[in-house]
């Protein structure tokens, strides 16, 4: 029973432990999303954020498609479906995607600097095969 107890206890800080260095980086800092949205091409809706938190995205409509070209997003038709989601500190996740005149869909992820500008970031490399289970 007491080797049980310890066991149960000794979990228990382990969980809580692993939350530490997490809390102690802090939280990210809100990305404003409309100079992102200006120099994306794209329409703010009325009700969406101005700031992005961490996990929070704002859906909006392409305006002007050639400024998604430097960005690696192109053949997007005016009207297009584009989402911004905020990733991590300082990295936005665009896609945009369209069913007319053809289903077209691309994405990109972005790092937006302290003075606003945006540049492409590789996105993470496909992690290693798991092996197959014994």
């Amino acid at each position: 029973m007491a080797r049980t107890k310890m066991l149960l206890g000794a979990c228990i800080l382990a969980f809580s432990l692993t939350g530490v260095p997490v809390a102690a980086q802090g939280a990210a800092d809100p990305i404003p999303i409309g100079s992102i949205a200006e120099k994306l091409g794209v329409t703010l809706i009325p009700s969406s954020p101005k700031e992005l938190e961490l996990g929070h995205s704002a859906t909006t409509m392409l305006a002007k498609p050639t400024k998604l070209v430097p960005y690696g997003i192109s053949g997007m038709h005016e009207g297009a479906r584009v989402t911004i989601t905020c990733v991590g500190p300082n990295r936005v996740r665009v896609e945009a995607d369209e069913l007319e005149p053809v289903s077209h869909r691309a994405s990109v992820t972005l790092q937006v600097s302290n003075e606003g500008e945006l540049k492409v970031v590789a996105d993470r490399p496909a992690s290693a095969p798991k092996p197959p289970p014994m």
